[in-house]
């Protein structure tokens, strides 16, 4: 046989390296499928223990996956929408919203079981709020310390350790909101990549960040807007010495690009430095695209000129136990910079800026700013201006003008418009100050000199989706005292407002953080609608649809201003509530806005308010209200209040007219409504008439008792009506009342639910009980039987319990009361007939021991039942609950090994719930007839069988 036929031929050696290796992979692959369910369930229960453990937050997430695949040689372990929503001040806060966070788990750290070694760490698509209140309390302060660890002892180590060799974010959005410092950033579209060994004691960490839109307002300023900003920075860290040099590194800013060198070191609670930053480009056009509103979607076709030169840089120190900072240098340099936008026939021109910030020593006080030239020259409007400020914190030195002649029509000549967009007026300044903080507190008024004017004059701006804002006159006149307002015109849609006043302490104001402004106006307007100034967009961290429309948002309250207003508004719309006359002062002061004898006319009456509307918290605005409320129509009431529909609505089926004394207290939502379980008050309330028309419990009432008296019911003269609001249900103390010729009493409360409970107790005239009178004369009926002539009265008195809700309410009518008061009336005739049939009464109270015995023996059974009943019902609970106990254990293993060995238990833990339900019940069965027995034999004493 030849070689070729032969059917023992050797194999060749590449087949079987290829058969071997086809295995080899097939059985990895096999192997990269099971590990994950192997230990998949373990590691998602450390997981929430862990977070549990560590987190003082609401932490809520979605499904978990684990693979081997995408990440080999890392187990990629994955928490599917995880969010976090803060605590107490804090509970409308979601600190974070992670669609996807990813973990690259080292694969032998997860097969022996250790601690779980993380290697990488992505975020995809997070929506993170940082939230600093006004007294410095944080959002993000949600770790659990261990208060019981004594110090110097080591943290209880946890199931997870880093060693870092990537962390990355996916398409973020991240918003730091800080009121303390009145500071606000937001960065839009977030990618960041930072890898390196963080295995090693020095190494290179590369930074990888873009920003596709960023924007920071401080102070009320808008510094950055939507600028698309891409850093790509090497970092050498020297983790031993807590040590980080940058270097090849590139900071661009829209246009603008800076490089970055020098280093940060952090070798104990103390941060060194020693930075510098330059400008690489040195053209204007790169630094334009850096202003707000400048940077449009023409900007590369924009003609410009001249010179830039911007740097600066940062040396020494920040200590926060010493108070020390390092010191810093700041130069912006624009030498005959011209700008020309493609859509406009005139430039901005002659831009000269000569501006210096030093602080060399870091000390506030050796803080100096010289603006030594501003001009710019608008189509033919100039601007100029100079500023030289020193030793801002003893006796701060301004010296300092302002000039300008700006037509606002011919802005449209230099700077392009939006479509629709119109700008009008002229606008004229020419303001000097120079002098001394010092001279300024020592009321050396005549060696301070300020002087100058600012006037604006028919100043109208149009652009779609914003009221017209017209400014007919403001006029503002600087002396060194103060600041005179002479005159302010304005209209703003259909709202007009017109103030004179003054504002004094202005230069303290500038150069101390703790200075008041004070204020003192006279405002009056024909017209307010505040709701032409809601709808902004507000952001939110719950959904990617970042952008929504609100009715209404919260109204924040500066910090640092003392304004008193007088006011006085003809007409003023807030939401949907419509108020005339409204007129009182206003004091605006430490973050609240103070009402006093604010009055006016509204929902169909009038109302005098004092009290207090408080932004302290942002985040909780309060209110804290005293009312006068004198004749308001229900009607109009109930319609336009979302809180009365809640707690009175019964005043949906109710016309006339209230008046009441109260007070109101309650927590705002970010919508300025009031919530709901927060609000407390209580107060009086009277009214001359009012009708209640269909209410469903008083429906029902007529109903229990067919005397058609409560379908309709009106109400006259209810005087002192006391109630109290608090834990989410109005309690209204027991009034009297009359209907017809019915009179009684009632109170109780209604929830925010819903839920009704009172109690009325009514007499109600014998004639007017019609049809319901046979159900009154069985009532009597054991008693006429044995010969007692009872007669029923003219009145029955009714009680009737409401429970339930509004819509679905239950009543019960007790009649039992009416028996009573007949047994009162007739108790003479009961006397005499006792006297007369004493032979009679003996033999009933003989028969009256043996029903007495008869009840109590049937009592008694029926205690026997009950108990018997309920221990039957615990032990089939308890049966269920170790049942369900038994599916979850067989459940909770996918490995089919483990599920096995624990079906066996399983099967097992019900085999003994079955046992303990059976001898629970027989064990209820022996007591339920030793009871019976018993309490057949003492019926037997006293009332023997016949």
């Amino acid at each position: 046989m030849n070689q070729e036929t032969n059917p023992r031929k050797k194999k060749s050696p590449v087949r079987r390296i290829l058969k071997w290796s086809g295995i080899t992979i097939l059985l990895l692959l096999i192997t990269a499928i099971i590990l994950p369910f192997i230990f998949k369930d373990k590691i998602v229960e450390l997981a929430k223990a862990e977070i549990n453990k560590s987190l003082n937050a609401t932490v809520s997430w979605g499904d978990f996956d684990l693979s081997l695949i995408t990440s080999f040689p890392d187990f990629r372990f994955t928490i599917n929408d995880l969010r976090v929503v803060g605590k107490d001040v804090f509970v409308n806060d979601t600190l974070a919203y992670l669609p996807a966070l990813k973990l690259d788990l080292d694969l032998m750290s997860v097969i022996k079981g250790e601690r779980y070694q993380i290697n990488k760490i992505i975020l995809e698509r997070p929506r993170i709020l940082a939230r600093v209140l006004p007294d410095g309390k944080t959002n993000w302060d949600i770790t659990i310390r261990d208060t019981t660890a004594k110090p110097g002892e080591p943290a209880e180590p946890t199931n997870f350790k880093m060693s870092l060799d990537e962390f990355r974010i996916d398409k973020g959005y991240v918003v730091y909101d800080d009121a303390a410092l009145v500071f606000k950033t937001i960065l839009d579209d977030l990618s960041y990549t930072m890898s390196g060994d963080f295995t090693q004691d020095n190494f290179t960490m590369k930074n990888d960040l873009g920003i596709e839109r960023w924007s920071m307002d401080y102070g009320g300023m808008t510094y950055l807007k939507r600028v698309n900003t891409k850093v790509d920075a090497a970092i050498d860290m020297d983790m031993v010495n807590s040590k980080y040099t940058f270097r090849d590194n590139e900071f661009n800013f829209n246009e603008l690009g800076f490089s970055l060198d020098g280093f940060v070191a952090m070798p104990k609670e103390d941060i060194d430095m020693d930075l510098k930053f330059k400008a690489k480009q040195s053209e204007f056009k790169s630094f334009l695209s850096l202003i707000p509103g400048a940077y449009t979607k023409d900007f590369a076709n924009v003609k410009t000129s001249g010179k830039l030169a911007f740097d600066g840089w940062a040396k020494g120190r920040y200590s926060e136990k010493e108070n020390k900072m390092p010191g810093y240098a700041l130069n912006l340099q624009v030498n005959d910079g011209f700008v020309q936008y493609p859509s406009v026939p005139k430039p901005i021109s002659s831009i000269n800026i000569d501006c210096k910030i030093n602080d060399a020593s870091g000390i506030p006080n050796d803080l100096k700013i010289d603006v030594n030239k501003f001009h710019m020259d608008f189509g033919g409007n100039p601007v100029d201006a100079q500023l030289h400020v020193a030793t801002p914190e003893t006796d701060a030195s301004l010296n300092g003008w302002l000039k300008c002649s700006i037509d606002l029509a011919t802005l449209k000549d230099v700077m392009p418009l939006e479509k629709d967009e119109m700008l009008t007026g002229k606008v004229n300044a020419d303001v000097t100050m120079k002098g001394r903080m010092s001279q300024i507190e020592k009321e050396q008024y005549d060696q301070f000199e300020a002087k100058g004017t600012i006037a604006i004059s028919n100043m109208l701006y149009k652009t779609t989706g914003m009221p017209d804002m017209n400014i007919s006159a403001l006029d503002l006149n600087f002396t060194p005292q103060f600041v005179q307002l002479t005159k302010f015109d304005s209209k703003i849609g259909k709202n007009d407002l017109h103030a004179t006043g003054r504002i004094d302490n202005l230069m303290k104001y500038l150069f101390s953080d703790s200075a008041l402004l004070h204020g003192n106006f006279s405002m009056n307007s024909a017209m307010m609608d505040l709701n032409e100034f809601a709808g902004e967009e507000t952001a939110t961290t719950a959904k990617p649809e970042e952008t929504s429309s609100e009715p209404m948002s919260v109204i924040e309250v500066p910090a640092n201003i003392d304004f008193v207003l007088n006011s006085t508004i003809t007409r003023m719309i807030y939401d949907n509530i419509n108020m005339d006359n409204v007129a009182g002062t206003i004091i605006i002061r430490d973050r609240k806005i103070d009402l006093s004898q604010l009055k006016m006319n509204l929902l169909g009456g009038s109302m005098v308010m004092n009290g207090v509307y408080s932004t302290v918290n942002p985040l909780i605005p309060k209110v804290d209200f005293k009312m006068n409320i004198t004749d308001f129509d229900i009607q109009q009431t109930y319609n336009t209040l979302t809180t009365i529909q809640k707690f009175v609505p019964i005043g949906k089926f109710t016309t006339g007219r209230f008046s009441t004394n109260m007070d109101f207290k309650s927590d705002l939502d970010q919508t300025m409504m009031p919530v709901l379980m927060s609000v407390n008050g209580s107060g009086t309330l009277n009214t001359r008439q009012v009708v209640i028309d269909g209410f469903e419990p008083l429906k029902k009432l007529d109903e229990a008792l067919k005397i058609n008296k409560f379908k309709k019911v009106t109400l006259n003269d209810i005087n002192n009506l006391t109630f109290k609001i608090e834990n989410g249900r109005v309690t209204t103390q027991p009034f009297d009342f009359k209907v017809g010729n019915a009179t009684g009493q009632i109170g109780g409360s209604t929830g925010i639910d819903q839920t009704i409970n009172y109690v009325m107790n009514i007499g109600v005239p014998r004639g007017e009980f019609g049809p319901a009178n046979a159900a009154l004369d069985g009532m009597l009926s054991s008693a006429t039987s044995k010969g007692i002539p009872v007669k029923l009265g003219d009145v029955v008195n009714v009680q009737a319990t409401f429970g339930g809700t509004v819509t679905d309410p239950t009543v019960k009518v007790n009649l039992k009361e009416a028996g009573v008061n007949l047994a009162e009336q007739v108790k003479e005739q009961i006397k005499e007939i006792v006297k007369e049939k004493v032979d009679s009464v003996k033999g009933v109270v003989v028969d009256k021991a043996c029903v007495e015995a008869d009840n109590v023996l049937a009592s008694a059974k029926q205690s026997a039942e009950n108990v018997r009943q309920s221990a039957h019902k615990a032990a089939d609970d308890a049966k269920a609950q170790a049942y369900a106990e038994a599916d979850r254990l067989e459940k909770s293993f996918k490995n089919p090994l483990e599920k096995a060995g624990k079906k066996i238990a399983a099967d097992a833990a019900r085999k003994k719930a079955d046992d303990a339900n059976k001898a629970a019940k027989d064990a209820a069965t022996k007591k339920y007839n030793d009871a019976v027995a018993d309490a057949q034999r003492k019926h037997d004493e006293k009332c023997p069988p016949k």
